[in-house]
């Protein structure tokens, strides 16, 4: 009998283990195309997305970036592994599905991107509540002025819009469904139809 050599754990109990930045950097990659995310030191298994994740996203960007080029826009798009990270809150690293950073933004943040003007995310039954609560959250913490929830099981589009309640940051919420254009307050004039953007999808 041999006792095997033991190999790095990872803890995801913050009883355990909390984890600055440079520490979460320095874990190995979970190896089932999984990716960690950090909020507040505490660490978080996102799975991997789950079609039609991708179609999605295909024509959210299409959609965004014809806006910006057609409003002269200089603002930045940018997909996973592009994340939203920082030293501050005990340590925190998101990968949105998408993200848009406006140029005044980018301007004050300089190299760190700590924060984003849009955040969008696509639900699937094992993130669903982790994006809806948790990240959310944090994403609102951050300072990002509006999030997009794409739930394609219910073919909606949940905006939440980035205000505040009895003096604490508060998401103000609406619900695009069938026959609705989803609408953004930080570009203004920019619509998603969710019929078109559903269109197809099994």
């Amino acid at each position: 009998m041999q006792a095997l050599e033991k190999a790095p754990q990872v803890s995801f109990s913050p009883l355990l283990h909390s984890y600055t930045l440079e520490e979460f950097y320095a874990l190995p990659d979970p190896g089932d195309r999984s990716h960690y995310e950090l909020i507040g030191g505490f660490l978080f298994m996102v799975p991997p997305p789950d079609p039609p994740h991708g179609s999605i996203d295909s024509r959210l960007n299409r959609s965004l970036v014809q806006y910006l080029l057609g409003h002269q826009n200089l603002g930045e798009v940018h997909h996973p592994r592009e994340p939203i990270y920082t030293d501050l809150f005990a340590g925190i690293y998101l990968e949105p599905d998408m993200m848009y950073v406006s140029q005044e933004l980018l301007a004050r943040m300089g190299r760190k991107r700590t924060s984003a003007d849009i955040v969008f995310e696509y639900l699937s039954v094992s993130n669903a509540v982790y994006d809806r609560t948790t990240k959310a959250h944090t994403y609102l913490a951050l300072g990002v002025r509006e999030l997009w929830l794409v739930d394609h099981s219910t073919m909606t589009v949940e905006v939440r819009y980035a205000t505040e309640l009895k003096g604490r940051p508060a998401w103000e919420t609406w619900l695009y469904s069938k026959g609705d254009l989803a609408e953004s307050r930080v570009l203004a004039g920019w619509q998603v139809s969710v019929d078109e953007l559903f269109d197809g999808l099994v």
